[in-house]
């Protein structure tokens, strides 16, 4: 039984890899011939980065990660069996843990130069989905690793998660095919919703962590929809990485990281900049994305006003 679910479980592995690939080309085509597409360059970044993410899997995935769930599983507090409302109970709580260790992946600033990689892209399309550091079996396995302890059979799990992935493609198609479903955002993140999470803009920063649904992001007071008036710019705040270039994009993080952990004169102000958010200092305290934000936010409203006294 085992055999074969395992059997399964590579032919599953193969068939998602060639789907993704296959959207990836269809888009990446229609842009070109289209001619809306901005660079080039960067997409082949997106797919390196992809590549190089992917390595550390091929050693890891199935004797580490998945070997470790199946160790877990056997810890299980319920056994949920494969009904089909466990199979959608599943998918909840899976998004539920893809919106924690997201949102950690953008607070903790270890996390943030391995997530960081992904919000890199100046440009919005199908490639940036995949575009990961080769760091990333750090910090991406936490959304899965830990759900067997409550009786979710990993091989449940392992398709879940390749379903939600094919959906978190679907989410960073570009602008110029996909425009706005405001309908659909009561309950999901859409393409909108997301472009949003990958913009520099302050009054962007740091919302919509969710994969599929909206709700964990409407509950904890993250969620923001694309406004009319401002048009997201995409990539990081930090102008020093250039998004072409695929050791920049994979290390300049890391090195800005690593020269302010030597300047740091306490242990405590070297451990602190691992585990505070991006923006922390030892000198101020430094700047987070909540202030920026806030700020951007009041602004926001200010000029409203003024335009809507103007259109009266």
């Amino acid at each position: 039984m085992n055999e074969s679910i395992g059997l399964l479980f590579g032919k599953l592995s193969n068939i998602f890899g060639i789907i993704v690939l296959l959207l990836i080309t269809i888009e990446w085509i229609i842009l070109w011939v289209s001619n809306k597409m901005e660079s080039h360059k960067e997409g082949w970044v997106n797919l390196f980065s992809y590549a190089l993410e992917s390595i550390p899997y091929l050693f890891l995935g199935r004797i580490v990660i998945f070997g470790s769930m199946l160790f877990i599983y056997q810890y299980r507090i319920f056994t949920l069996g494969f009904e089909w409302y466990v199979w959608i109970l599943a998918y909840f709580l899976y998004d539920f843990m893809f919106y924690v260790v997201h949102f950690f992946g953008h607070q903790m600033r270890f996390f943030w130069c391995i997530h960081g990689v992904h919000h890199t892209a100046k440009e919005m399309k199908l490639t940036v989905a995949v575009r990961g550091s080769f760091l990333g079996f750090l910090h991406s396995p936490h959304t899965v690793i830990w759900l067997p302890i409550l009786g979710f059979d990993p091989y449940i799990i392992f398709i879940v998660e390749a379903i939600a992935r094919l959906y978190g493609l679907y989410e960073h198609a570009s602008e110029k095919l996909i425009g706005k479903q405001k309908w659909m955002e009561f309950f999901f993140i859409t393409p909108s919703a997301h472009r949003v999470h990958h913009a520099r803009n302050h009054i962007y920063l740091d919302r919509n962590y969710g994969e599929t649904f909206s709700i964990w992001d409407r509950f904890f007071g993250t969620f923001q929809t694309e406004l009319n008036e401002i048009k997201p710019d995409y990539g990081i705040m930090d102008d020093k990485i250039d998004s072409k270039s695929l050791w920049q994009v994979q290390l300049l993080l890391w090195k800005d990281l690593w020269i302010d952990i030597k300047k740091a004169p306490k242990i405590i102000h070297k451990i602190k900049y691992i585990i505070m958010p991006p923006g922390w200092n030892h000198i101020d305290g430094g700047k987070f994305a909540s202030s920026y934000r806030a700020e951007a936010r009041v602004k926001y409203h200010i000029e409203s006003k003024i335009n809507l006294k103007k259109a009266a």
